[in-house]
């Protein structure tokens, strides 16, 4: 541990390795710092301190020096701390992805001022087996069951319902229904009763609601005690029971359309089935080629974690957990659920997945560095000139409001990304 000198009576002391992360500098300044920092600080509170029978800037030093000791000597520890500190990672050229814990001793006058500072680093990683990685071969031609597929679920989006001669629902019928509830442990709690047209069958209604509506005639209407599910959306009647009345109004079939031009045309102006079917494969080869990109993506990446261990900085992996937390939540508020709280065997998969997603971010920085492998510039531009005609703006004003919003750091990584994930598949074993 060696004493490095600074020209403003700085040296960081010591530089102790606690562990693979954590580093902790003992940083001193010269004995004359206080008295120097004393005289400029002091300086300062003589001309802003409002003393009582003196002019502004005109009150005695020894005056304002007794009445201010306190602050003054706070202000001067806080100005050393942070220049202290600044200065002493300048000279380590370390980087605190955490942030600092700071101790200091009592304050003696004529002694040098001393203080430690406590933090994480990103570990030094020592990269093995990055090139060479097997990966699958990712398949991106569509199939005709993939076509298939594609035209039943447009048929199921253009389908049509009609009026029902069924005495009973099935599994598949349509039903138009009014249903109301009134809480059973608070009657003021309830739902006028509102027209729903629901499927039958696929579990998207409350259970014993269903099973009524199953059993119902068009026109009868039915008392049905029911518990909405705990993650229901409306926490005010999460799991909570109601007694539902449901009235059966009618019965409706699901008519599919048939494949033809007509119905091409439906879709898109001009369109035939042979050209539909055309512009179908193609997006399902271009959707597919993504599926392809970020399954070989996370077998690199799984690749990487597993063959490269090393400590995770806890304050990136708790910054990652609580981001994916917030991910999840926002998750289930778009499906108007609540979501229940994460038990302990779920909240330890979702730190292990932080934990990764961090190891992985550090692993592919290493690999950049190693490999001096940069932004590419011109990929940049190109971005911002595709925003730019997005949004119907210059490529200056959307460089600027990317800017503003913060948005262009994230671009820079995600091409730079790109680049290190095709330099990785470029080196890969591609299985046959």
């Amino acid at each position: 541990m060696t004493e490095k000198e600074h020209s403003h009576d700085l040296s960081v002391k010591s530089i102790d390795r606690l562990s693979e992360t954590k580093v902790k500098l003992t940083i001193e300044f010269g004995g004359d710092t206080m008295e120097k920092h004393e005289k400029m600080m002091l300086t300062r509170y003589i001309q802003s301190a409002k003393i009582p029978g003196f002019r502004p800037g005109k009150a005695p030093a020894q005056l304002i020096k007794q009445k201010f000791k306190e602050e003054i000597k706070r202000d001067i520890v806080s100005h050393l701390l942070e220049a202290g500190l600044n200065e002493a990672l300048q000279q380590t050229k370390l980087s605190p992805v955490s942030r600092p814990k700071v101790e200091f001793n009592e304050i003696v006058d004529g002694k040098p001022f001393a203080f430690s500072a406590e933090f994480e680093v990103e570990p030094e990683i020592k990269l093995k087996a990055y090139k060479g990685i097997s990966l699958k071969k990712q398949i991106t031609e569509p199939t005709e069951e993939d076509i298939k597929e594609t035209f039943n679920n447009l048929r199921e989006r253009m389908a049509t319902l009609e009026p029902s001669t069924a005495e009973k629902a099935e599994k598949g019928s349509f039903a138009v229904v009014e249903v109301g509830f009134v809480l059973k442990d608070n009657p003021n709690k309830k739902e006028e009763s509102k027209s729903y047209t629901v499927e039958l069958g696929i579990e998207r209604v409350l259970p014993n609601v269903e099973k009524a509506l199953m059993e119902m005639k068009a026109g009868e209407t039915r008392e049905v005690e029911e518990t909405f599910p705990a993650e229901y959306g409306d926490a005010t009647v999460a799991g909570k029971t109601a007694n539902f009345t449901v009235k059966l109004i009618e019965l409706k079939n699901k008519i599919l359309p048939e494949l033809n031009d007509a119905f091409a045309a439906q879709l898109k102006e001009g369109a035939t089935i042979e050209s539909l079917t055309g512009e179908i494969r193609e997006n399902i080869k271009q959707s597919k080629g993504e599926e392809s990109k970020k399954a070989q993506r996370q077998e690199i990446v799984d690749h990487l974690v597993a063959e490269n261990t090393f400590e995770v900085p806890a304050s990136l992996a708790e910054e990652q957990t609580t981001a994916l937390l917030e991910w999840m939540k926002e998750d289930f508020k778009k499906r108007n659920i609540k979501m229940p709280p994460p038990k302990a065997d779920e909240m330890g998969l979702i730190k292990k997945r932080a934990e990764n997603m961090v190891k992985s971010t550090l692993i592919l920085k290493a690999i950049a560095q190693k490999e001096g492998i940069q932004l590419d510039s011109n990929r940049m531009q190109a971005r911002v000139e595709m925003i730019a005609t997005q949004l119907a703006k210059t490529v200056p004003e959307a460089q600027k409001f990317l800017n503003e919003k913060g948005i262009t750091q994230r671009l820079r990584d995600e091409i730079l990304t790109d680049q290190l994930f095709e330099f990785l598949i470029t080196h890969a074993k591609m299985e046959k």
